[in-house]
């Protein structure tokens, strides 16, 4: 039980950690269910907007692209966490 991470609540913002820009976080990769390692590319002006991420290998012609990803798809990176 110790190793589950809970999201926010979809329908309530507050729920949801702020994670600023270069914050590393696990969030589910757009389209998937699967998890991802990401950082977050840029800060977010209002709690109930998407967060802007680059997921780690996830290139396209050499360029990490941002991908935008709801804010209760998005956790922290637990410490010490390897993927």
């Amino acid at each position: 039980m110790s190793y589950i991470i809970p999201f926010p609540k979809k329908g309530d913002p507050s729920s949801a950690q702020d994670f600023g820009q270069g914050r590393q976080v696990l969030a589910v990769y757009p389209g998937t269910t699967a998890l991802y390692r990401a950082t977050v590319a840029s800060q977010r002006k209002r709690k109930s907007d998407d967060y802007n991420l680059l997921f780690d290998d996830d290139e396209e012609d050499g360029n990490l692209p941002e991908r935008a990803v709801p804010f209760y798809r998005v956790v922290a990176l637990p410490e010490g966490h390897r993927q």
